[in-house]
């Protein structure tokens, strides 16, 4: 196999996550998410060598990675880089809109140049920037979340330029979307490229934008401390916008072939504003008094956030290393009013700030033929928060963080087709605000065996311990009234959130798989319903309900068998999960369970860049709290059309999504507590049938590397 030699232009950080809610552009997101994996056929011989196993010519096998090297077939028919990267063992690429999945996982990180990246934006790039990549299954250390990291290296001395405009719109011309809201979405993007050998230069912009009206929810709410019920008597209102603009700039330099620096800046400013409106009846069940009330909610967020990063990637002899330094500042504000006909009104301005830094540090290296592999670092994070009355200025609340965290990550290869990896790590959490402070010791391990009994047949356990911290409004001192009876609260005491997970997965033929798993938390955020003593609005002194974070049990245990098959031009893939989760907290307990899924046929003719994909997909939804569960249920089918033009430069699509076919496309919520009671009704189907998303995308490329691929492309493998 002819060597490669690699340059580490270090990229840049691309933006960060969209707020929950963002990805709801297209109302069939739920089956992007879900798994869609690829189990492509390999008739190649495998040669066995002392440390490496060398597959197809182009694949090489080490202890913790595969290394692809890209060849012109896998370019062939690729307008992108997702489409391409779907050509390699293990991935699949859905051409209707760019989706991968590893095995039918959708968790996957992508990084350039051993940087994280915006997926977005990278499966948009043309696939001639990229020599090779690193597909690592189940990475550990930072990236222990995910079930595979894909690692592209760009070209050495590559120098071109690139461009990509992005435009999608999504309508739901049905009459029960409400009035004036028909047009319910839209994102659109545009990036530009610039690399000259050592130097990379990139600027993105984003925008999104959200609206919807829905007059389709019913409510009953029980207030057992005050004995008042309270039941809609025509069907709630509801209208949200959300709109974010994003900005990203960011330039790469490659010192010398073992050295790179690399900067970013990111700004990014969003609003948010719910509104709600609804009319009750009130009865009062101690006196049997009645009364209609109209009551209504107005909430409105409004956010800037600036995000500096610089990385640097080294290598001294045979050890690498790897330095994260990123800074946040990010400011806030959030209005909450809450008006009733009966002249009841409560009003609560804030004004929020954050300050947050994380540093990440990294050491690597193989040992022993390249059979083992050692990696160990240090993460650092402060964080800092504030939250002020924004008419008054007067400081609500305070508190910050300090985490120190040491890691290792083991990994050796037994013997050619049986790996073993373990890590392990030791975090130090210090928590202190105004009134209360706090240190804890947090311990992770996790491990892996996998083991390949022939090339059609392999299974991987995996068992590994995950984290998460609490946010302002969780951890916040302060209190407010959100209604005449109802308080809501922060818990500085929240202590951080551990998850712990084992999964066994075995893959058959290259056709199916079949997964199952147990994850497992001890002390999970959920908010807990309580009783309260004291002042209430009106100046009088009783009890009330209250809302405040806790930790809280969380156990689930969970199945699926996937599929996969190809056969010419189309390809067919399906999955079916149950799941079975319980929530507990004190005396309170609750339970869930059922099944979803999907059914996806596609089409792709490489003459004509043709695709056409037809999916049938029941995404049921199922959370449990420890004081109560929420059951959605939708079916329906989407159709999606899509065809590249002028040398694959432009590419056009529509998606429909038809009502709902066998299942009532509904959401059912239900409270149970010692204090409240409540049951909500919420009609999915009639936000999402008959609606229309229509996708708009073009790229330009040029420059000196780009013109030589095309003169030389006889030469690549």
């Amino acid at each position: 196999m002819k060597n490669v030699k690699v340059s580490l232009v270090v990229s840049f950080l691309v933006f960060c996550l969209f707020p929950q809610g963002v990805e709801a552009v297209s109302p069939f997101t739920a089956i992007d998410s879900i798994m869609q994996g690829l189990k492509a056929d390999s008739s190649a011989v495998s040669k066995k060598l002392p440390t490496v196993t060398v597959e197809a010519s182009n694949i090489t096998h080490y202890a913790d990675r595969d290394v692809v090297h890209i060849t012109r077939s896998m370019r062939k028919g690729a307008r992108n880089t997702a489409q391409m990267l779907g050509n390699i063992p293990g991935i699949d690429c859905n051409y209707a809109n760019n989706a991968l999945t590893y095995y039918g996982s959708s968790n996957i990180l992508i990084l350039v140049d051993s940087l994280e990246k915006s997926a977005d934006y990278v499966k948009e790039l043309h696939h001639l920037r990229f020599s090779k990549v690193d597909v690592v299954p189940n990475p550990t250390g930072k990236y222990a979340n995910y079930d595979v990291l894909i690692n592209l290296h760009t070209k050495p001395d590559y120098t071109g330029y690139e461009g990509n405009v992005f435009q999608q719109m999504s309508v739901r011309p049905n009459e029960d979307n409400g009035n004036d809201k028909k047009f319910s979405g839209d994102y659109s993007s545009a990036s530009f490229t610039y690399t000259k050998n050592k130097w990379n230069f990139i600027g993105r912009y984003n925008f999104r934008f959200l609206q919807s009206e829905k007059d389709n929810a019913e409510s009953t709410y029980t207030n057992h401390v005050n004995r008042l019920q309270e039941s809609t008597t025509s069907p709630m209102s509801f209208i949200n916008f959300f709109r974010i603009h994003n900005t990203y700039w960011a330039i790469d330099h490659q010192i010398n072939k073992n050295h790179s620096v690399s900067a970013s800046y990111y700004y990014s400013t969003d609003a948010k504003d719910d509104y709600t409106y609804a009319e009750a009846e009130r009865l009062w069940l101690d006196s049997g008094k009645k009364e209609a009330i109209g009551k209504s909610v107005v909430s409105r967020v409004n956010s800037d956030r600036h995000t500096l990063g610089l990385y640097y990637r080294g290598r001294s002899g045979v050890w690498n290393y790897t330095y994260d330094f990123n800074y946040i500042n990010d400011g806030w504000t959030s209005d909450k009013n809450y008006r009733q006909n009966t002249g009841y009104a409560s009003d609560n301005y804030f004004r929020n700030h954050m300050d947050y830094v994380w540093t990440k540090s990294e050491v690597n290296r193989r040992f022993f033929n390249n059979r083992f592999y050692f990696s160990a670092g240090y993460n650092f994070t402060w964080k800092d928060y504030e939250q002020e009355d924004r008419l008054t200025g007067n400081l609500l609340s305070e508190n910050s963080y300090h985490r120190n965290e040491i890691w290792t990550w083991l990994s050796y290869r037994i013997k050619d087709g049986t790996d073993l990896n373990f890590s392990a790590s030791a975090e130090h959490v210090k928590t202190h605000t105004a009134s209360y402070e706090d240190k804890n010791m947090v311990y992770k391990f996790s491990g892996m065996f996998y083991h390949r009994w022939n090339k059609k047949i392999w299974m991987r356990l995996n068992y590994w311990c995950n984290t998460s911290y609490p946010q302002l409004d969780q951890v916040t001192e302060y209190g407010y009234f959100t209604d005449s009876l109802t308080w809501s609260g922060g818990n500085p005491a929240l202590r951080t959130q551990v998850y712990h997970s084992g999964r066994l997965w075995v893959d058959f033929f290259n056709l199916f798989n079949i997964q199952t798993g147990y994850n497992y938390s001890p002390n999970q955020f959920s908010n807990i319903i309580g009783r309260g003593e004291g002042t209430l609005p009106s100046g009088e002194n009783g009890a009330y309900i209250t809302y405040t974070p806790e930790n809280t049990m969380y156990k689930e245990f969970w199945a699926t068998i996937y599929f996969f098959k190809k056969i010419k031009d189309f390809r067919i893939s399906g999955i079916l999960k149950y799941q079975n989760m319980e929530a507990k907290f004190k005396r309170n307990k609750n339970t869930n369970q059922g099944f979803t899924g999907f059914l996806t046929s596609n089409y792709y003719n490489d003459k004509h860049f043709l695709s056409i994909q037809a999916t049938y997909q029941v995404f049921n939804g199922y959370q449990v709290r420890a004081q109560g569960k929420t059951t959605q249920k939708m079916d329906c089918l989407a159709f999606i059309l899509g065809k590249d033009f002028f040398h694959q430069r432009v590419n056009l699509s529509v998606q429909y999504v038809t009502p709902h076919l066998f299942l009532d496309g509904n959401s059912k919520s239900k409270t149970e507590s010692e204090v409240v009671s409540s049951y909500d009704f919420y009609d999915i189907n009639e936000t999402i049938r008959h609606s229309l998303m229509f996708t708009f995308s073009y790229r330009f490329h040029g420059g000196k590397s780009v013109r030589q691929y095309n003169r030389s492309m006889q030469e690549e493998k």
